[in-house]
């Protein structure tokens, strides 16, 4: 697998739905040759589950910890 041309970040706190509509939302797009990069800031909800959803390799999840 190639290194994506373009990065994508999106951060977030304890907004499990929008997550998942921002995360959907990117995966929608046309232009595919991108990496999401999701930093969760130790929500309150199973944030690595959200993600493994998805099922898809594209999404590189980090979580800060308290």
């Amino acid at each position: 697998m190639s290194k994506p041309i373009v990065s994508v970040i999106v951060t977030t706190y304890n907004r499990k739905k929008y997550l998942k509509e921002t995360i959907q939302s990117i995966l929608n797009q046309t232009f595919s040759d991108f990496e999401l990069i999701v930093v969760d800031n130790f929500s309150n909800y199973d944030f690595y589950q959200v993600i493994k959803e998805f099922n898809d390799l594209r999404i590189k999840p980090y979580q800060n910890k308290n």
